[in-house]
């Protein structure tokens, strides 16, 4: 018997069963054959996916050409947060610096100079609109901060292209949010969400206090000047803020000097008339009235004197919680420019492989509904 020849089915061995593909799947010989095909396809069609390549990639290309992108300038500012914290469980001001900077364990703190809300406070509206409303001189020039902005940022050329009134915008003196007008708000509305772009806040290593802001503009003399002026803002209202109750307290305390010293003065001259009159007299009820004021005198005296030094160990409790922003790398020109390269030429080169499909597969698709007819 032929080993090669078919084994008769007698009944006793059942037939192999040939389970067919279900419709919602492809078997590997299927797919097999597509690839084989598509081989075909791109034969007969190589030219029109390579024209259409071609022909994208140099539009991209002539796009990058014509369109002028500026080179962005980075600069920041290396700088370290230390003092203007009581001492706290022990750990003294090492311990809360720590915890300035979310270093530390424990429950978050509510204060906004912690952790990941001093990153959110630094970059927050209101003090981004005291940067821009500050006076700085650039090439011996005294100028508003946000004018120079709106002369070198771009903003006039991107998105205030087409807008007449926005172009021309132009603060004539430093304002508060709540002196603008209409057309201000929208003005720094849009500078402030455009310089969010444009600067941030970080710690350059995880266990460190160190922090650094940094901006990138397109003007070296803007990036250079916003990054100064806004560390200066941070430190003058930080202090502002972490010493309010320290000055709150310094101003009743001197209120009360000042009035005691009044009323000690005014106690003192009725004294002096009493010891006047009393030179030639001899009766009780003047000396009493003299032993009165003498008596008041003294206790006015001790407790003006008191008030005095309460007033100035508060100042001095004043500069020791004065934060201390101590700069540890400071911007240097030149800045570090950075040429954004365009990426047109390469999106017109993908479209273009992407239209060919799309014809290819129209064109396959008619011709086989023509042949099948």
């Amino acid at each position: 018997m032929n080993p090669n020849s078919p084994v008769p089915n007698n009944g006793n061995i059942p037939a192999p069963l040939v389970r067919p593909v279900p419709p919602d799947q492809l078997s590997p010989k299927a797919v097999m054959l597509q690839v084989f095909n598509l081989r075909h396809v791109f034969k007969r069609y190589w030219k029109l996916i390579v024209g259409l390549m071609v022909i994208g990639g140099v539009i991209g290309k002539f796009i990058d050409v014509s369109e002028k992108r500026k080179p962005i300038y980075n600069g920041g500012i290396t700088f370290n947060l230390g003092g203007g914290s009581p001492t706290q469980n022990g750990m003294g001001d090492l311990g809360a610096l720590a915890s300035a900077f979310g270093l530390g364990g424990g429950a978050p703190d509510a204060n906004i100079f912690v952790g990941d809300n001093f990153m959110i406070y630094a970059k927050s509206r209101p003090v981004v609109e005291k940067t821009l409303m500050k006076t700085v001189k650039i090439h011996g020039v005294d100028t508003l901060l946000v004018n120079y902005y709106i002369q070198h940022s771009g903003i006039r050329d991107k998105e205030w292209e087409d807008d007449d009134t926005l172009r021309a915008f132009k603060l004539d003196s430093a304002k508060k949010p709540i002196e603008y007008n209409k057309q201000e708000i929208i003005a720094m509305d849009q500078i402030y969400k455009r310089i969010l772009t444009e600067m941030g806040v970080s710690q350059p290593e995880r266990k460190s206090s160190f922090m650094r802001l940094e901006g990138f503009m397109e003007d070296e003399d803007l990036t250079k000047v916003f990054v100064e002026t806004h560390l200066k803002t941070i430190e003058e209202d930080y202090r502002e803020k972490q010493t309010k109750k320290s000055r709150e307290m310094y101003a009743l305390l001197e209120e009360r000097t000042d009035s005691l010293y009044r009323v000690l003065t005014g106690t003192e001259n009725q004294l002096a008339r009493q010891i006047d009159q009393n030179q030639q007299v001899v009766v009780a009820r003047a000396q009493i009235q003299e032993t009165r004021l003498t008596r008041n005198s003294t206790f006015l005296s001790q407790q003006y004197f008191s008030a005095l030094q309460q007033q100035d160990n508060m100042r001095l409790s004043l500069i020791k919680e004065a934060p201390l922003f101590t700069e540890i790398e400071p911007v240097s020109l030149p800045l570090y420019k950075e040429i954004r390269t365009s990426i047109a030429a390469q999106a017109g080169i993908v479209l273009g492989l992407i239209l060919s499909i799309i014809i290819i597969f129209f064109r396959e698709t008619y011709r086989s509904i023509m042949q099948e007819g």
